[in-house]
């Protein structure tokens, strides 16, 4: 048997609604089924979604990963494909998404990073607008072969040629090298695959077509906008902050190390609202009753919280190791 031509890496976590529509959106491909695989990587068992996998050949993954990085780092390794796509459980392909990819991809061989536009749909799965998605989608064909070429696309575009996962296409053999870094990364893949891109030999190419359906619900990874509830989306608010908070702080030492300093700035407000946010609210707890802060994580976080009060650098530095240096001894924690 050939093997297939794209890897399609499906994500999930604890999150279960959407899941099988991500599945059957890559089953109902124009893409032959022998040319494309489907890899699951979940930490939660579905009778539906596990049987299709395996009925079609794919790899069915469960694995208590919390880290989007090391989830899809995992993906990659198991992957046969030339070329590897990623979608998000809440995420779908439109029928024509995978074929496109592969033609882009033929037809130019040094092609390494593929991206396009996304259709938003709703909790529901219909089409709706959104003014954020809408202004971050790019409607021109962007063509870049080398670093002179890139740098002047990243320059006039900015992080749009880079956002959401599932807009993502890119060569196995150019992805695979840099596995290691993306396993120690919480959050943010999209931008850290394409940074590597950058400076990697090969062309990236932004398809214009909106070609994926992005969707945003109450229980979306990387927004709150539609959580209804108050108390419930300041708490994700903060969650997200700190989760995004560290990872930039990450993509801006990675970015050093790859000659890319000038262009990846570190924002110290995400770092104060994000980090600070969560530790503070427990340390708040520890000085109005202290009697009653007796968890190991309300002491901890109260300690942190002091320290970053004390001394924000030490704080931040003690937060970049821990997602860092001790990954590998803490299970990729997120």
């Amino acid at each position: 048997m050939k093997a297939p031509f794209v890897s399609v890496i499906i994500i999930a976590y604890n999150r279960r609604e959407f899941i099988r529509d991500a599945v059957n959106s890559v089953i109902n491909s124009a893409l032959p089924k022998d040319e494309y695989e489907i890899i699951v990587i979940k930490n939660f068992r579905d009778e539906y979604v596990d049987g299709t996998v395996e009925k079609i050949g794919g790899k069915n993954i469960i694995a208590d990963i919390v880290s989007i990085g090391a989830k899809v780092a995992l993906g990659i390794e198991v992957a046969s494909g030339d070329v590897i796509t990623f979608l998000e459980d809440d995420d779908a392909y439109i029928p024509s998404m995978l074929g496109n990819i592969k033609s882009a991809f033929e037809r130019m061989s040094s092609l390494i990073y593929y991206h396009n536009n996304v259709v938003v749909i709703n909790e529901i799965g219909k089409m709706t607008y959104d003014k954020l998605i809408d202004e971050t989608n790019i409607y021109d064909t962007v063509v870049a072969h080398d670093y002179e070429d890139k740098i002047r696309a990243f320059k006039r575009y900015g992080w749009n040629l880079m956002l959401r996962t599932s807009s993502m296409a890119v060569r196995r053999n150019f992805v695979h090298r840099w596995v290691d870094v993306t396993r120690r990364f919480p959050d943010l893949i999209d931008v850290l695959i394409f940074l590597l891109a950058l400076v990697s030999d090969g062309a990236i190419y932004h398809d214009p077509r909106p070609l994926p359906y992005y969707r945003i619900s109450s229980t979306s990874a990387s927004s709150v906008r539609a959580v209804k509830d108050p108390l419930n989306r300041f708490s994700r608010a903060i969650r997200n902050a700190t989760r995004h908070a560290i990872a930039r702080h990450m993509l801006v030492t990675l970015a050093e190390k790859i000659g890319l300093r000038r262009y990846v700035r570190y924002d110290e407000a995400s770092i104060i609202g994000g980090i600070y946010g969560d530790w503070g609210m427990w340390l708040s707890h520890a000085i109005i009753d202290l009697a009653r802060c007796s968890s190991i994580r309300c002491v901890g976080s109260a300690m942190f919280g002091l320290t970053y009060l004390i001394n924000p650098w030490l704080a931040k530095r003690l937060v970049y190791i821990y997602y860092t240096s001790a990954f590998s001894t803490w299970g990729l924690r997120s």
